[in-house]
């Protein structure tokens, strides 16, 4: 056998070699300093820099954990400012003195709180007069709680038209919300503008805590 050829099979089999043992250099990093890698690379899609993508990776990864830090401090400040509102809603519905301010709160307070765009407030019977209140069937209001829930999220089209008749082209996701009173029932319908704001599987524990 040549020295040509036989030099050319040591290389092929410490090629292999290397590519069967990954972490040979990093086993060995003192190796590195014996060896010598040209000035000038043509730099293609099968060569990559190490300690430029090093570099990008760390970079990244910082990025990843800041945006996961104002994502936490974010949520944080939101949960606060939520609990305060909660706080302040709960106050007035405690503290009011007739049925009629009630209705005012639930009126004016809960679109906030929730951060919808729209409120109707609807009741099954003629006992209560309020100028916020709208008289609905209760076959129609029933027939959005078949399986007896106090909330309805399944954004049936129809339900727009029913309890958002003047604002129908602009709702886009809403949440029906039933009240028992005596032997009556009293829905409020929050719509939004953003179709994502309610949705089927959204958990329902804040306002059923109001509810109560």
């Amino acid at each position: 056998m040549s020295n040509k050829r036989y030099s050319s099979s040591i290389e092929e089999l410490f090629i292999q070699y290397l590519k069967k043992n990954k972490n040979f250099f990093l086993n060995n990093p003192e190796l590195l300093d014996n060896l010598s890698f040209p000035k000038d690379i043509k730099y293609s899609k099968n060569i990559v820099d190490l300690n430029v993508y090093r570099s990008n990776k760390i970079i990244k990864e910082n990025i990843k954990i800041k945006k996961q830090m104002s994502d936490i401090l974010k949520a944080g400040s939101n949960h606060i400012q939520s609990q305060k509102r909660i706080l302040k809603t709960s106050l007035k519905i405690l503290n009011s003195k007739s049925l009629s301010k009630l209705i005012d709160i639930i009126i004016n307070d809960f679109g906030h709180l929730l951060g919808c765009d729209i409120i109707n407030c609807f009741y099954t019977s003629k006992k209560i007069e309020h100028k916020g209140l709208s008289l609905i069937e209760n076959k129609v209001a029933s027939n959005f709680f078949s399986d007896k829930p106090q909330t309805y999220l399944n954004q049936n089209p129809r339900g727009i038209s029913i309890f958002f008749p003047k604002d129908s082209k602009i709702v886009k996701s809403y949440i029906l919300i039933k009240i028992i009173y005596n032997s009556d029932r009293f829905i409020v319908a929050m719509g939004s503008k953003n179709s994502e704001k309610f949705t089927k599987d959204q958990k329902v524990d804040l306002i059923e805590y109001l509810i109560q």
